[in-house]
């Protein structure tokens, strides 16, 4: 079985030029494309990908959300909508 390895890249910025083993290697090179870009005003649109130019499966997606910080707002969402459907809980 082939190793998956993964890269970054963006439609203004470019790839980076890397073959990462890891999606936390890639995120750290999206990471400091970002701050080296905002020291000089400026933003990276780069983003992970694999490096064979496929998509990510969704959980590969979740891995790099995860390591961003991000989290799943789906219950938390769904919450405030039923509380605007159900005025009772304001």
């Amino acid at each position: 079985m082939k190793k998956v390895s993964y890269t970054t890249t963006g439609s203004v910025r470019g790839c980076c030029g890397h073959k990462h083993r890891t999606i936390a290697s890639a995120v750290k090179c999206v990471h400091e494309d970002s701050v080296g870009c905002a020291r000089q005003g400026g933003y990276s649109d780069r983003y992970v990908i694999r490096h064979d130019g496929s998509e990510l499966s969704a959980e590969e997606h979740d891995q790099v959300d995860s390591i961003n910080g991000f989290t799943d707002f789906t219950q938390e969402i769904e919450s405030m909508i039923n509380c605007r459907k159900n005025p009772r809980f304001y």
